[in-house]
């Protein structure tokens, strides 16, 4: 009878030590992206103002987890047991504390911002038509267009949309590498180019300042590379009428910005 009793209590203490190993194994809190099932690694999630949401799993700690939210009038959240959706509500950064019943703690900040496309210029080209331009005159007038961009390469355009049908918003341009850049307002409209029929997105831009300089863009948005990681674009602009002075016989004249997507 005491050898099973002294069994009994060795089987009740492998159990408890078992079940503490096993609480002790649960590790940090942490979030998951429902998506792509990737690990949230910097702490911070970005929604777009006129998205739906971003879903996540939320792992480790004890399993009986609560939230508290920073400022519901930035981000709300909605959660089911399972899934944790982030919502957007303004512009902003708040932030979302889980908590379980063990004091495992996780906070992460939430940054709710416009909608913003970014393209990097991987490099320059020109485009010229005229039936009487000479061979000289057409390399001459395609190397000025190149050397008298505005954007040079590295330089950037970031597209940032104050709608959700993403048809206006405001226009940087970044002339080159630095962080220096150019104001301005655009409205972005779908159009079809008249020789192919290829859409492309006509960009009207009015600059910031005393020149109120405008520009008319005709972006065209190419499929991913062979790699497939980098998405490769560009825009055309029409630079007819600053050159149809000097060049008798031009019909047509682009400046091409070759693009990165960032």
């Amino acid at each position: 009878m005491k050898l099973m009793q002294f069994i009994q209590g060795m089987l009740l203490t492998t159990c408890i030590l078992l079940f503490a190993a096993c609480k002790n194994d649960n590790g940090p809190i942490y979030l998951v992206n429902a998506d792509d099932q990737q690990k949230i690694t910097n702490g911070t999630i970005e929604l777009n103002l006129f998205g739906t949401g971003e879903k996540f799993f939320i792992r480790g700690g004890e399993g009986n987890y609560t939230l508290k939210n920073e400022d519901a009038t930035i981000a709300d959240y909605r959660y089911d047991g399972e899934t944790l959706t982030f919502l957007p509500v303004s512009i902003g950064q708040t932030s979302t504390t889980i908590s379980d019943r063990e004091g495992n703690s996780y906070t992460v900040s939430i940054q709710v911002s416009n909608p913003t496309d970014e393209y990097r210029v991987e490099s320059l080209d020109a485009e010229v038509e005229g039936d009487n331009l000479t061979k000289g005159d057409e390399a001459t007038l395609k190397a000025r267009i190149v050397e008298e961009s505005p954007i040079q390469a590295e330089g950037r355009f970031s597209l940032i949309y104050s709608d959700s049908s993403l048809s206006y918003g405001e226009l940087r341009i970044f002339p080159n590498s630095t962080n220096n850049y150019q104001l301005g307002i655009f409205e972005r409209t779908l159009k079809y180019a008249e020789d192919t029929g290829e859409p492309y997105l006509r960009i009207e831009a009015t600059m910031a300042g005393s020149t109120k300089q405008q520009y008319t863009f005709m972006l065209f948005e190419d499929e991913t590379t062979a790699e497939e990681t980098t998405s490769v674009s560009l825009i055309k602009e029409d630079v007819t009428d600053q050159y149809k002075g000097e060049f008798n016989g031009l019909t047509k004249a682009y400046r091409i910005y070759h693009l990165i997507k960032q």
